[in-house]
């Protein structure tokens, strides 16, 4: 993540042509002129800024703090997976000199990426773990009026009642092109202290309440909704309980069904893993993998291969490491493996996406883009199963 949010650092860093385009939109700089400004001249801008009205200042302010939290490498990654679907995107991306211009080019000719789940989660530091999905939701309509914000905002209130947080809430709503309400509240978290500058320049200490992010992303049709909040699987029930209640007038649906992850397929040297010619996939190549050596409790061991060189085997090395071979490992549990996955569209260079599985229920594949398709594959492939655990010795061998 980038350094604390600076409005100032975010206008110098970004070129004047996209500032224009984006701010133009909004009556305050109607007659500002643009042609009179330098590069990297910040303080006119910022001027006009601070003379809007507070609802107009606080919603290009939280966009310029998603540009700012996005003004990275691992930020431009996130963008560049979260508009992988869109021709040519990467390479629109590459052709801008810094990581705040790229953000900023993304906020002005692709806004919808930055209410897209994958954006959301970075740029509010919400790991995969906050992310948890429902389906069954009544398929109709709902209505995001000031009555229901109103309600939901007492809702969340109650949620975190005993905790000292959503004192303040603060929500604001979307609708993505695809029909998905995008409902993000920002409630206030606990009241902390920072260091500060009064006006005579000396150093004071004030209280501040920050915000803590909850999204939800709510598919009518599909009857889907998603939910992006810190918390554990009690906090995300209530949540939902609320939001459902609130939305639909009914309860929510029930948790999806935990899934589980059969790896004893990669004790297979010569197995095969096919997509749809359409979807332009290579092959899927184990990098890494851990293995328990049954009757050995404690005996485990993880091989790695140089993910950067096609040539080089996990199976050629575990058969000259295990002392039994290739049938120690076929007696042996695989407790993860390392995966990377290669698609060559025509006419362009190989994409490569890594991710890793661990038995029983760890995965690192994402939603979106080529992980999403990955992560529809491992059913396909045999990886993925619903229900209880795929073998009477993944709990056992993982607790031991």
């Amino acid at each position: 993540m980038s350094q604390p949010y600076n409005t100032r650092v975010v206008v110098q860093k970004t070129p004047n042509a996209l500032l224009k385009k984006y701010l133009s939109a909004h009556s305050s700089f109607h007659d500002f002129d643009w042609s009179k400004l330098s590069e990297n001249d910040a303080e006119p801008i910022l001027v006009c800024l601070r003379s809007m009205g507070t609802d107009e200042r606080q919603k290009i302010g939280s966009r310029f703090r998603q540009v700012h939290a996005l003004a990275s490498p691992t930020g431009t990654a996130t963008l560049t997976k979260a508009g992988e679907r869109i021709p040519g995107f990467a390479a629109l991306l590459k052709a801008r000199k810094n990581a705040f211009e790229r953000a900023f080019f993304c906020l002005t000719d692709y806004p919808e990426l930055f209410d897209s789940e994958m954006v959301c989660a970075y740029t509010y530091s919400l790991p995969k773990t906050s992310r948890e999905v429902r389906a069954g939701f009544p398929a109709k309509a709902i209505s995001i009026d000031a009555k229901f914000i109103g309600l939901l905002k007492t809702q969340i209130g109650e949620t975190y009642k005993g905790e000292e947080r959503a004192q303040l809430c603060a929500i604001d709503c979307s609708q993505n092109d695809d029909g998905v309400h995008v409902i993000h509240a920002f409630p206030s978290d606990y009241e902390d202290e920072i260091d500060s500058y009064q006006s005579d320049g000396k150093i004071t200490s004030i209280s501040v309440r920050p915000p803590f992010h909850l999204v939800f992303f709510v598919d009518c049709r599909a009857g889907k909704v998603s939910l992006l909040a810190k918390g554990g699987a009690d906090k995300h029930d209530e949540l939902f309980e609320r939001f459902s209640k609130t939305a639909f007038g009914v309860p929510p649906p029930p948790r999806t069904v935990r899934k589980t992850y059969d790896l004893s397929l990669f004790k297979d040297p010569d197995l095969k893993f096919e997509m749809l010619p359409e979807h332009h996939f290579r092959k899927l190549r184990v990098t890494a993998i851990r293995i328990h050596f049954i009757g050995k409790p404690r005996h485990r061991a993880r091989f790695e291969v140089d993910r950067n060189d096609p040539h080089d085997d996990i199976y050629k090395v575990l058969a000259r490491k295990l002392r039994g071979g290739m049938p120690e490992l076929a007696k042996s549990s695989v407790l993860s493996v390392d995966l990377q996955a290669i698609f060559v569209p025509p006419g362009r260079s190989a994409e490569k996406v890594e991710f890793s599985i661990s038995m029983p229920r760890w995965c690192t594949l994402g939603d979106e883009g080529a992980e999403g398709l990955l992560r529809q594959y491992l059913q396909t492939w045999k990886i993925e199963t619903d229900g209880k655990d795929v073998a009477d010795t993944s709990e056992s061998a993982t607790s031991a």
